[in-house]
């Protein structure tokens, strides 16, 4: 058959001469796949890869080698045709091939993606082995899509047609000689001699493989870390070099599990708190002692201390699941911000210098202001491979870090259909995901959480899930998605709760049915009275702020709309300015136009002043829902414009926050709402940011309504206004506007929804071909390119 073409100089293995620097990158990548499996991999995703190959015998050196082979493609005329001279001058035999596609200067690339003529190889490879036809054509696409989008069988279908590209036989039967010859030097046998038949390879297990692939290849792709040889060489000896060279180019990366502590009890990793709150001893007694994929879900008002019962739980589940590690997903980048400085700081105690990313889109920036560095956490200054360590992880890599905190954003992107977002799936196989403020999405990203939460329980991997406000048929969505993935059922298949309690509670889940357990609440929230102050007009909201800061009180106000925040600053500003010096509160604004710094710098202020451990301010602090969930603050007293009920009661969760004692009753005033005997009026704009129903809803709860007892009356109130259309009754007089608003609504829900489904990927039980996965429709394409249509 003669010589085979090379990209670069030429090796001999076995006195067969090689394209040695595509042979070194297989072996580099194998190498490095097998040390990543059980970081990358939760142990479910693990063993039902291991599973699928473990007829083989050495099931961990034929995935390894699989995942080394995705470059296959780049080892044909058309590949080979991207440096004719060199191809040309060092195989004068495969010349008249290489030159025959090679294309005309000023010409774009037009030869067929390698990773389409890699998928079109090994699926005729796998069969001629004697492995059935779907599981080829699976594994196939896997090792093609290493680039982040799976061909699909019609594009290498179409491939098989390029002749002039892949070669022919001619070219297949070297690629066949390599892959061979390099499974001989890892010490497998001969492929032909193994009942590949026997391999079941399912979508699902491929989404493991093609991420396992992806990850080892930009490992073993780092220059820094590999250099081809120049010469001959053995491959055997080789092989023995690369798998040293893995183990350090793993550890550069970062990628080591995270070892949870031995003793994960609260007294253990809180010993500064001596108080063990309710809900909090209950989380610890839930999660002790599990053993397989767990769900917790957490609903308990503010101020419970819900951020040190996910860390808790987490690193309970961590260490007993034998997980690698956590990503927390936080609703905002404020809250982020504030949940890393948590884990900084546990982490700090335990004296473990794991580091933590910060995972989201201004992440760096955040970090450099703070002159931080991604990998500053317990860095050993003596080494300087943090650093690069940092850099590693940047955009789609993020979620490979063991420890990471960031925005929802970046775990939903695991479910939207674009590139590599089975990396980021994968990813969060390995780890404990833990989501806060789960009440507060809309139906859009609500759906996009169902089916994140679908395939995470199809992988395996654990999730804890906090709320203060969550509508009760919301959380049993959440549960039955999740369990429906774990048990790789139809939701509807999903057995039923066992029991039920009344607010607060926590959920939790496995494959046994889900169990609802009641919890008490600390004496800080236990008949928690929220006086209500309704009915104040725009132009009467200046002077109940600056009343209520009498005395050097700290007075807050929640705007849903910035115009509205920058109008009471105004006019607040303007009021203050008249009182005698000694009398006047500082007045600060805060919303999301302002620049990244401004804002931050005015966070940290404000956490300063009205955090846990904060020196009290005399101030009237003005903002826009950023007050509601993005800062742990307390307040002496509140004014908010009108939102949703869930919404109300959170924002009323930062007044007197830490502590009860000597501040009198807590107040809750309501603006931006006038009653009028056809139904309320909002302000102009307000349909942009929440829909009229719920708004209308709430408001015929609470107008004749002086008074919310938390924790007693919150689980009612929510799920009257996100219940059935009959759990609030129409006021008299509002018939026309609430038919009205109804039907908008429920137009608006269905259009998200609609929305949803073209976003994400389907449900994992419900995939057929990998493809369509990644295949982005027309619509998604379109909202990428151009602006997104409100919906």
């Amino acid at each position: 058959m003669g010589s085979p073409p090379v990209w670069g100089a030429w090796g001999k293995a076995s006195g067969v001469r090689l394209p040695h620097p595509l042979v070194c990158h297989i072996v580099d990548t194998a190498a490095v796949a097998e040390l990543l499996m059980p970081v990358l991999l939760g142990p479910k995703c693990l063993a039902e890869l291991r599973g699928a190959f473990s007829v083989l015998g050495n099931a961990d050196g034929w995935i390894a080698l699989l995942c080394g082979v995705h470059d296959l493609g780049k080892y044909g005329p058309g590949f080979q045709a991207l440096r004719a001279d060199v191809a040309v001058e060092r195989l004068p035999m495969a010349a008249a091939d290489v030159s025959y596609v090679e294309r005309p200067k000023g010409v774009g690339k037009v030869d067929t993606p390698h990773g389409t003529v890699t998928a079109l190889h090994v699926r005729e490879m796998l069969r001629c082995w004697g492995m059935e036809t779907s599981g080829a054509v699976t594994v196939a696409a896997a090792l093609g899509g290493h680039h982040g989008y799976f061909p699909a069988v019609d594009q290498v279908e179409q491939a098989k047609r390029e002749v002039n590209d892949h070669g022919g036989q001619r070219w297949a039967g070297w690629r066949d000689g390599m892959v061979v010859e390099v499974a001989r030097a890892l010490g497998l046998a001969e492929p032909a001699s193994l009942p590949w038949g026997e391999v079941r390879v399912g979508v699902q297990v491929a989404v493991a493989l093609a991420a396992l692939t992806s990850v080892s290849d930009w490992i073993a792709s780092d220059t820094s870390n590999y250099t081809s040889p120049q010469g001959e060489f053995d491959l055997v000896a080789y092989v023995v070099q690369a798998r040293e060279h893995a183990r350090e180019a793993v550890r550069k990366a970062g990628l080591q599990a995270w070892a949870a502590p031995v003793d994960t009890s609260f007294s253990a990793l809180f010993p500064q708190h001596d108080d063990v709150r309710p809900v909090q001893r209950a989380a610890e007694s839930l999660t002790a002692g599990r053993t397989g994929p767990t769900m917790l879900v957490v609903e308990a008002p503010t101020g419970e201390g819900k951020t040190n019962l996910a860390l808790q739980a987490a690193a309970t589940l961590v260490r007993d699941l034998e997980l690698s590690g956590v990503y927390v997903a936080m609703p905002t980048k404020a809250t982020s911000h504030q949940f890393l400085g948590e884990v900084e700081r546990l982490l700090q105690r335990l004296g473990d210098s794991t580091a933590v990313r910060l995972i989201h889109s201004e992440a760096r920036e955040f970090l450099e202001e703070r002159a931080v560095e991604p990998s500053d956490v317990g860095r050993d200054h003596g080494e300087d491979s943090d650093v690069a360590a940092g850099e590693w992880f940047t955009r789609k890599k993020s979620l490979v870090a063991p420890l990471g905190v960031g925005t929802l954003d970046q775990a939903l992107k695991s479910v939207v259909r674009s590139g590599h977002l089975f990396v980021r799936l994968t990813a969060l196989s390995s780890k404990v995901v833990v989501f806060d403020e789960v009440h507060a999405y809309d139906t859009q990203m609500s759906k996009l959480l169902d089916r994140l939460l679908m395939w995470l329980g199809r992988l395996g991997a654990s999730v804890v899930l906090m709320s203060a406000t969550l509508p009760s048929h919301r959380r049993r969505e959440l549960v039955v998605a999740w369990q429906a993935g774990l048990l790789n059922v139809a939701p509807s298949a999903v057995p039923a709760e066992d029991g039920s309690a009344s607010y607060p509670r926590i959920t939790i889940a496995g494959r046994e049915p889900a169990r609802v357990v009641g919890v008490g609440v600390s004496e800080l929230n236990a008949d928690r009275r929220v006086v209500l102050d309704k009915g104040i007009a725009d132009d009467e909201v200046a002077d109940w702020l600056i009343r209520h800061a009498e005395g050097g009180r700290a007075v807050a106000a929640v705007h849903n709309m910035r115009p509205r925040a920058k109008a009471t600053y105004e006019a607040v500003r303007d009021k203050v300015e008249r009182l005698p010096p000694g009398l006047r509160p500082e007045v600060v604004l805060l919303h999301g136009e302002m620049t990244n710094a401004v804002r931050r710098r005015t966070e940290a202020d404000l956490r300063s002043w009205f955090g846990r451990d904060g020196r009290r301010r005399h101030a009237i602090v003005i903002g826009t829902q950023v007050l509601e969930q993005s800062l742990d603050l307390d307040f002496d007293a509140m004014l908010t414009d009108l939102a949703p009920v869930d919404l109300l009661i959170q924002r009323a969760g930062r007044v007197h926050r830490h502590r009860r004692v000597d501040r009198g009753e807590l107040v809750l005033g309501i603006t931006g709402v006038t009653d009028t005997p056809a139904g309320p009026k909002f302000p102009k704009g307000l349909h942009g940011v929440y829909r009229f129903h719920l708004l209308a809803r709430t408001w015929a709860l609470l107008r004749q309504r002086s008074v919310i007892t938390c924790p007693d009356d919150v689980s009612g109130l929510i799920d009257a206004v996100y219940g059935p259309e009959e759990a609030v009754a129409c006021p008299v007089g509002w018939e026309e506007s609430w038919r009205a608003s109804a039907q908008t609504y429920r137009r608006a829900v269905d259009r998200e929804r609609a929305q949803a489904r073209e976003w994400y990927v389907p449900m994992p039980m419900a995939l057929e071909r990998l493809n369509e996965m990644t295949d982005i429709p027309k619509y998604v394409a379109n909202l990428r390119s151009g602006g997104r249509r409100r919906g």
